[in-house]
């Protein structure tokens, strides 16, 4: 029989932690200390160093042995315990549909969580199919059925770990310390914030969080934090009601005010399929359109004050006329004459790619080459 005292093989911390984890979360009642030590062949002194060393990632529960043998049980609780879901291939296959959601967050340690999931979803969509399986796994749907993002944001480099940080201080609750880059350039300053979501919205990751100097719940872009130190003694508790929803605003993007305003838009016959397929938010539920004569359409909506409304309307062109409120008919009509002045002014000239010419250099060491003569 083996002695206790080093496991064969390449003996690591990360090995024994894990071994000693995986045999504790197959025993949810628990284990001994004699029984650890047999199944790892070490010696109770050893075991008592893991169990000291695997606290660092997860909390053990320590109750006495039944039947009083003075004995004591060791346990990872319920609460920490992996939960299995048992899922069948077509959700699955949902699920893998939604994958690419996350290519913004390449680089980050949560990114490569996901990845390994999705990795592991893969191998069971790909096994062979048993008899009357609803899909063959020949015909590959995991890559033709798909949610592809628009124009994604890459993450800059060295930005990776500042997003780590914020993604972990809104999953943990822990206050954030930041460094926030203003609109413009015009310098950083630095934030105290309790970060209660973060929101992948079109090519853009935000961070909806109440800032400390404000004193008020704003929606920072992650791409402008510089630096972000999440404080594990420090927590913060989440607002009773909370939801993300109120700061952004569908397709219009970011709230810049909390007050709400109707806004009228007539759309030409041409685009009123488009309209009519989109929803919009209303004053009750979904936003009414209205027929009006000459097949034009009549949209009211309800939204917030939002950059990318002006952006949206003026992206209809000659196809869309704000009817209300004023200040909005004013703006876009302004911004319409702006561009038509642009384009009535004389197109600036094309400029010539300048044309430089190719010097061949000799290969190192080419001591054949020919060395260009002197002028007499």
């Amino acid at each position: 029989m083996a002695r206790p005292g080093r496991p064969p093989g390449k003996y690591t911390q990360y090995r024994r932690l894990s071994q000693l984890r995986e045999m504790l979360e197959a025993h949810p009642k628990g284990l001994s200390l004699y029984e650890i030590a047999v199944k790892l062949r070490v010696t109770d002194r050893s075991v008592r160093r893991y169990l000291r060393e695997l606290e660092r990632e997860v909390d053990l529960d320590r109750t006495p042995e039944p039947g009083g043998t003075g004995g004591i049980l060791v346990r990872i609780p319920a609460r920490d315990l992996p939960r299995r879901v048992k899922l069948h291939r077509t959700q699955i296959y949902g699920l893998l549909m939604a994958r690419r959601v996350f290519s913004m967050l390449a680089g980050t340690t949560f990114e490569h969580v996901l990845r390994d999931a999705v990795d592991t979803l893969l191998s069971h969509v790909q096994r062979p199919p048993r008899k009357g399986a609803e899909i063959d796994p020949d015909t590959r749907l995991e890559d033709r059925f798909l949610y592809l993002p628009a124009n994604p944001m890459k993450v800059p480099e060295g930005a990776a770990e500042v997003l780590d940080g914020v993604l972990d201080a809104c999953a943990q609750l822990r206050v954030c310390r930041v460094r926030y880059r203003k609109a413009q350039g015009t310098g950083e300053e630095a934030l105290t914030i309790h970060p209660y979501a973060v929101v992948l919205y079109k090519d853009t990751i935000y961070c909806v969080a109440h800032v400390v100097e404000r004193d008020a719940v704003r929606t920072l872009r992650v791409d402008r934090m510089v630096d972000a130190d999440a404080d594990p003694l420090n927590h913060f508790a989440l607002p009773a009601g909370f939801s993300v929803d109120k700061h952004f605003e569908g397709q219009f993007g970011v709230h810049t005010s909390a007050e709400r305003q109707r806004v009228v838009v007539d759309f030409h016959p041409k685009v009123k399929d488009l309209v009519a397929t989109r929803r919009f938010p209303g004053e009750q539920g979904d936003a009414p359109c209205v027929e009006l004569p000459g097949g034009w359409t009549r949209l009211s909506m309800f939204v917030g004050d939002t950059p990318e409304l002006r952006a949206w309307v003026l992206g209809f062109g000659d196809t869309a006329q704000v009817v209300e409120p004023a200040a909005l008919r004013e703006s876009i009509a302004a911004e319409l004459a702006a561009a038509l002045a642009l384009y009535q002014a004389p197109a600036p000239k094309p400029t010539k790619p300048t044309k430089t010419k190719a010097v061949e250099t000799p290969p190192p060491g080419d001591t054949l080459a020919k060395k260009p003569r002197r002028k007499r």
